[in-house]
Formats: structure tokens, sequence, C-alpha cells
């Protein structure tokens, strides 16, 4: 059963039906890092909502901090993260309630919903503003998600090119998948995804080549970050480390 009733509502705030988990996959657009945690709805709002992260991620600011998507339960009983209709960006920055976005960044969104065709809808229009949190705008079943969707599967904005939406074949790991340990002399997929995550998240002290293998400096990066969250600085990705990354 993919859909359901939370907290007495069928339908999420922006008018989409609650759903399960298996209602949803993530966004995976190569070089789009800490975004496995923020399961979407299939179809139109993974498609605009992916987009839509990865053009903030390039044109507004990087996306620093894990992204958050559907969610089973929640703190508002008819919100629109229980339909897997919306995400929240660079949380930690953007505290709800609180408006702190430089005007400048502000007008870059600006810019982006335009571009988007009224297909977002930004938290922070809310009357408690809600700055970090995107969402589909239009209801379930309005036919011009569908139209966007397939207009940026065909290439519009150069987010997916050629037609080709999501799919589990573009190589970042899917969170479903175990993460393994990492260790100097590893090579492959999780090794870029690892130092992609280190680069965006830690930019203080990492600067990493993405280019899957860890060599003495990953091994560094791993080390510091290990002795700043408290753990063995023993430069060996394992499980502890995983979760210390926020990854499961």
């Amino acid at each position: 059963m993919t859909f359901r009733t939370v907290y007495g509502n069928t339908y999420s705030e922006n008018g989409w039906r609650m759903c399960n988990r298996d209602e949803c996959d993530i966004t995976r657009i190569p070089n789009l890092f800490l975004v496995d945690t923020a399961p979407l709805r299939k179809g139109a709002a993974l498609t605009i909502l992916g987009a839509w992260l990865k053009w903030y991620d390039v044109n507004v600011e990087e996306i620093g901090s894990p992204v958050w998507g559907w969610s089973n339960t929640n703190g508002v009983g008819n919100s629109n993260h229980l339909s897997g209709t919306a995400v929240d960006v660079n949380a930690p920055k953007y505290p709800w309630g609180a408006r702190v976005m430089p005007a400048a960044r502000k007008a870059k969104i600006r810019e982006g919903l335009r571009l988007f065709e009224g297909t977002v809808f930004w938290g922070s229009d809310w009357a408690r503003a809600d700055e970090m949190h995107y969402q589909m705008a239009f209801r379930e079943g309005d036919p011009r998600n569908e139209s966007f969707a397939n207009k940026l599967r065909g290439g519009y904005l150069g987010i997916y090119g050629g037609g080709t939406a999501p799919s589990p074949s573009t190589p970042t790991p899917s969170p479903s998948a175990a993460r393994p340990t990492l260790r100097r002399g590893s090579t492959g997929e999780h090794v870029r995804y690892l130092q992609g995550l280190m680069n965006r998240a830690y930019r203080a002290y990492s600067s990493l080549s993405v280019d899957g293998d860890f060599g003495p400096a990953t091994e560094a990066v791993t080390r510091e970050f290990q002795r700043r969250s408290n753990l063995a600085a023993d430069g060996i990705v394992g499980p502890a480390t995983w979760r210390a990354l926020g990854v499961k």
C-alpha cells in the first residue's frame, strides 16, 4: 500500500496524497551530493524537485548539509514532507520562523522560481518564514506538473539533458546500498561520494579531488573529521564514521 492517512489527513497542505516510503525514490543526478537523505514522490515531483536541488546547488549556493525530503512523521499534521513533495535545503543555516537569508541570495532564488514556471513554492513566502523549504506548488494531478517535468526531461535548463530523467543507473550510491568500509587504497563510486560529501559539508578543511581514489589526502581529511567527531582517528570509513557523516 503506497498511500496512507496521517494524523487524520489523506492529503498534505499542497494537495498531494499522503504516501509511504515505497512511493518515493531519491534524486540521482551526477555530482549532486547530500540528497540521498531526501526521498521524493516518484514522477513529476521527483523530476521537478530534483532539478530544483541541482539548480540551487549550482546557481544559489552549495548544498552543504543533508537535504530533508519525505518523512514518516512530522510535527505539522498536514506537512508536505508526509507526501514526499517538499525538501528542506541547508536547514541549519535557515531556522524555521527566521528571516536570515541575504538579499542577493533571495534574488537568485526568485530567478530560479521564475525559471521553474511556478511549479516550486518557497516557504519564505509564508507568514511564518521557512527559508529552507521548497515544495510542489500545484496540486497532484494538475497537468502543469507533468508538462514541466517533461520539459526538464527534454533538456530544459540542462539538468537532465537528452530527455533523461533520474534513474537508478546513475552512479551516485543509493541509500539502500550497503556502505562499504573505505580505507587507503579503496577506489570507485563510494569513494567519489565520500570525497564530494566531505568537500561540500566540511569546506573548512576538505578540498579533495573527487577522483574515486582513497589516497593520503582523503585519509588525512577522514582523520580530521574523525577527530572533530570524537571518533577513533584511524582514517578508515566504517559504520561509525558513515553514521557521523549523516549517511545510513
